[in-house]
């Protein structure tokens, strides 16, 4: 199938770029290979935050008596993370819901660049179809780089000061660069 525009991920970045694009005029399709929205949604930040959110109610019962208020409350933890994923099951929908008020054709699969505009979808079942596209964002989102010297072992969470540093110094450096274009 031909589109004018084909995003290949759908978070925060995907998705956005795909309802702009369909505003505009444009034929659009969106290509996503798990869960609308993305990791940030579906299994980073949102979620991430909900689980914050519960711990941030129990610190405030702990201190409650502070404010004049009598409570008590044991955390169920198997209720704290069904209520987190309740939340990004819910934003999930949300971007399913804002794909269909904009007329925007969801294909589900892993997305690979063929050739110029070509996009070949491979489903969850093994079935490929291929889409093409005049226009293609990639929107993949990041993952972690593995660096030669600090291997990724799932183990060691402290980086060394000099890693520390050169990542500070370059988000600093992407700041002052689009604080020069404000």
């Amino acid at each position: 199938m031909a589109y004018d525009v084909v995003v290949l991920g759908s978070g925060p970045g995907g998705y956005v770029a795909a309802i702009r694009a369909s505003q505009l005029g444009f034929k659009t399709a969106i290509i996503e290979k798990e869960s609308l929205g993305g990791i940030c949604l579906n299994w980073g930040c949102i979620p991430t935050k909900a689980l914050l959110k519960s711990a941030q109610v129990a610190n405030d019962i702990k201190h409650a008596e502070s404010y004049g208020i009598e409570a008590t409350g044991t955390p169920k933890f198997d209720a704290i993370i069904k209520r987190s994923r309740g939340v990004a099951d819910k934003m999930s929908k949300g971007v399913q819901f804002l794909m269909k008020k904009n007329k925007i054709d969801v294909i589900m699969g892993f997305g690979k660049l063929t050739a110029p505009g070509k996009i070949e979808v491979k489903d969850k079942d093994g079935k490929t179809q291929v889409v093409e596209g005049r226009h293609v964002i990639i929107a993949t989102g990041g993952r972690s780089r593995e660096l030669p010297t600090l291997k990724q072992d799932g183990k060691n969470h402290r980086l060394p000061r000099r890693y520390v540093a050169a990542a500070a110094t370059q988000k600093h450096d992407r700041c002052r660069q689009w604080c020069y274009r404000c």
